[in-house]
């Protein structure tokens, strides 16, 4: 069993932390109950920090921003890493819905989806921390669409018999 450790940020009463990607700096949020990871700093920024990301040709609804649902672009992140120093947790494939929501308090906001495959644990007393344990080197993602929305779900080629 491998080990991520996500170090939070003392201030924030959310479990929201730093990661790089790019050489880009991204506060990032671990949302329990979001099912789609949406990048919320716009499309210039997500096209920064990932720039062998693709858009795709379609659109997304997403919810938690406002009182109403919203449109958002989806694009494909490739081979999104998330790393520690020590650990990378890696995503093939990953799609996320990418809109303009600065007050939200972070540039992505993680679904827990995304960790389908993995055991997540959130220390907020003491250690300040988010633990991911996971055994693969990397995970795919599979993407369920419904009713204009769509949900990640990640599995290991084992899975899925492609090795």
């Amino acid at each position: 069993m491998r080990t991520l450790v996500l170090q939070l940020f003392n201030r924030k009463n959310r479990p929201t932390f730093l990661y790089v990607s790019n050489e880009e700096e991204i506060t990032a949020l671990f949302d329990s109950g979001a099912e789609t990871p949406v990048w919320c700093a716009g499309e210039r920024d997500f096209v920064a920090a990932y720039p062998d990301a693709k858009r795709l040709n379609w659109k997304t609804k997403i919810f938690g921003f406002g009182k109403d649902a919203e449109m958002a672009a989806v694009y494909v992140i490739p081979d999104f890493r998330l790393a520690d120093g020590n650990e990378v947790y890696r995503i093939r494939n990953l799609q996320v819905a990418v809109c303009y929501h600065p007050l939200i308090g972070c540039d992505f906001v993680m679904s827990d989806t995304m960790f389908s495959k993995a055991d997540t644990y959130i220390h907020r007393i003491g250690q300040r921390q988010i633990e991911v344990f996971f055994e693969k080197d990397q995970y795919l993602c599979a993407v369920k669409k419904g009713a204009g929305t769509f949900s990640v779900v990640t599995f290991s080629q084992e899975e899925r018999g492609e090795e």
